[in-house]
């Protein structure tokens, strides 16, 4: 990049939209940039290997999505794809204070209202995780008392809901 902004500083501007961690790669609205300059950048071994698919990316834990003019996102896990089963979250049964299984719900639910623009991709993705944690042991009453507690602890869940009854109800 320091090679770029000396020979081409619009070309370096191109790429104040790119985002690395670790062996994922974002390049946003860089006109195509990336593409043409990765081989000046990486070794020839290295195989770059694109994740969209029209409109649509993962990045990350994140699918990221252009309606309009804007961008939405999602929680993204392509652990959901695999086929089979994979044990993400503790079952009930473990040897973990009962507590600590029903906070993990909580701070799961969180994490999805944090990385959800829309209510629809919230709620398929919080009944997705409810069901699963009923699966391995959630109590429903318990459920509901945990969902209640992380709605009025954190404000960014208001927007998917206006009080937390109607938030409890649209995820179970």
């Amino acid at each position: 990049m320091k090679e770029v902004k000396k020979k081409d500083i619009f070309v370096a501007r191109k790429f104040r939209h790119t985002f690395r961690f670790i062996d994922d790669l974002l390049a946003i609205n860089d006109d195509g940039q990336f593409e043409r300059c990765f081989k000046n950048i990486y070794p020839s071994e290295l195989e770059l290997k694109k994740e969209h698919s029209g409109d649509s990316v993962s990045f990350l834990d994140l699918r990221i999505s252009i309606k309009g003019r804007s961008f939405e996102n999602s929680l993204y896990d392509k652990r959901d794809s695999f086929p089979f089963s994979i044990v993400r979250m503790p079952f009930k049964s473990s040897n973990i204070p009962s507590k600590v299984f029903y906070s993990t719900i909580g701070a799961e639910i969180l994490r999805i209202g944090r990385a959800s623009s829309t209510a629809e991709s919230f709620t398929m993705s919080s009944k997705h995780v409810i069901q699963r944690m009923k699966n391995q042991g959630a109590d429903q009453k318990q459920l509901v008392r945990v969902l209640k507690r992380t709605y009025g602890r954190h404000e960014e869940l208001k927007k998917f809901e206006a009080n937390a009854a109607k938030f409890v109800l649209s995820l179970l």
